[in-house]
Order: C-alpha cells, then structure tokens, then sequence
C-alpha cells in the first residue's frame, strides 16, 4: 500500500518539489557574492587542490587499468598525477553525495516545524528536497569531472552516456535513507553527531581514497556492503576505462534500492503521525 502511496504521491507533488528544491539551492549562496556560481566554483577548487596535492606533494600514480576491481595502486606507467586526482575526485564525489544527505536530513523536519502542523501540506516532501539539492550538486560536479578530463587530454568514451542511469539507483537509495533519518531526526537529536561518525566510515571503508584491489579478497567483499562500494568503482569503469556497467549488477542495485527507499517511506509515514506532539 504504502509503495502504491508513494509513487501517487510524487507525481502528485513533483511541482513542489521542484519549486522547494530550486529555493533550497538559492538558499544555500544567499548572501554570497558569487550566489549559485559557488556551486559550479567549488568542485573546481577541489579538483585543483587534489590534483596539487597527489601530484605535487605525494606523486601518487594509478594503474592503467581502470576496469573494476583491477585498479593499480601505483605503477610508472599509469596515467598522469592530475589524472589520479580526478580518479581519486571520482570517488570523493559520490561521496559527498551521501554525505550531505545523512547530514542535512537529521534536521530537514525539525527546522521546518511550522509546516508539521498543516494537515494539507506533504512532509514526505521536505526530505526529497535535500536529495533535490544533492542531486544539482552532484550534477554539477559531475559535469566539471568530464570537462577537467578532456582538457587533460583523455578522449570522451561512449560509455558516458550511460552515466545518469547507472546514478539513479543511487538517488534513490539516497531517498530512502533521508526519509528514515529525517523521520528519527525528530525523535533523536543526537543523530546528527552520529551521522558525523558514520559519514566518515562510509568514507574509509569504500574504495575511495584507494583501489579495491589493495585490499585482500575476504575485506573486499565485506566493503561491498558499503553502499559507496559498487557505486565508485562502476563509475571508475565506464569514465575512466570506457566499459559498459555491469548490468546484473545494477540491477540488483537498483532493486534493493527501489526496496530500501520503500522501506523509507513507510517509516516516515508510520513516524510522522507524532512529529506534531515531539516539536
């Protein structure tokens, strides 16, 4: 039932969304000088501090191949310094996709208290909306990535295409972990200190600051439980090798995400029945 609701519900709600979303975005660059550019700014920033930083100071290489799990961890014939900075970039943009989720959707219902109390209005939407802005977000980072690796001379793959789909089961998850979050976010404040710790695991135990196969074969396996894991090195395939996803796999991906952001929704629906006595 609860799945049937939420399918309704979004196409019911889709101009709304859209309507929070792009203010929520505006929000984040009021006051700025440069306002909404920021967002386009700051992964060119990052791509330049990490490119400075693994090329000049640490030397650091990646392999050549880049199919999977057989990223080299450093070899004198692998790309370039600057390339290894994208690669690690790669990663470090998924990433952050998540993390700003788990972080900003503790908070998203709390600090819109004044909307609980309004029968008529869809809190499921609240936290869609920071999924909203994560999404532009990582849009835009995405779009600086390609751009920064035709400049530094890689060809464009024809596998790149494929890019949006092989994210949107990501989106998804990243949907159903904001309702769960933002749902218990009201019952316990302390989440969000929490979610700061969990943020950081999520970042250390998936291939994103090193290759897959650096590890041993029985670690590995457990850091396929990270949602991150899959993800990253799918994406490293297809940018960075030019091979197709491994569609199977996606699509085990994309059912438990589909799953998980199910399971989402019916948590926040049974929980925000008592929001309005908690706030």
């Amino acid at each position: 039932m609860y799945t049937h609701t939420f399918l309704n519900s979004f196409n019911a709600f889709w101009r709304l969304l859209w309507q929070l979303g792009c203010r929520d975005i505006q929000s984040r660059y009021k006051g700025s000088v440069l306002g909404i550019l920021w967002s386009l700014i700051t992964p060119i920033l990052t791509v330049g501090l990490y490119t400075f930083l693994f090329s000049v100071v640490f030397h650091a290489q990646w392999g050549e191949d880049f199919r999977s799990t057989d990223i080299a961890s450093s070899s004198s014939s692998g790309p370039g310094h600057a390339q290894y900075a994208l690669i690690l970039f790669t990663g470090l943009m998924l990433h952050s996709f998540l993390a700003d989720i788990m972080q900003r959707a503790t908070g998203v219902v709390v600090s819109q208290a004044n909307l609980v109390k309004k029968v008529v209005f869809p809190l499921h939407v609240l936290p869609a909306v920071v999924v909203f802005s994560s999404v532009f977000q990582i849009l835009v980072s995405g779009m600086v990535l390609l751009l920064a690796l035709l400049l530094s001379g890689q060809g464009a793959h024809l596998s790149w295409v494929c890019l949006p789909l092989l994210l949107a089961p990501f989106v998804v998850l990243g949907l159903g972990v904001a309702w769960v979050l933002s749902a218990l976010g009201v019952y316990l404040r302390d989440l969000g200190q929490i979610m700061s710790w969990l943020i950081t695991a999520l970042l250390f135990s998936a291939p994103v600051l090193y290759p897959l196969n650096t590890v041993s074969q029985k670690l590995g396996a457990y850091l396929l439980l990270n949602p991150l894991t899959f993800m990253v090195e799918e994406w490293r395939q297809v940018i960075y090798a030019g091979t197709w996803p491994h569609w199977g796999a996606w699509g085990v991906y994309a059912g438990v995400s589909f799953l998980i952001a199910s399971l989402g929704f019916t948590v926040f629906a049974k929980m925000k029945k008592g929001f309005a006595d908690v706030l």
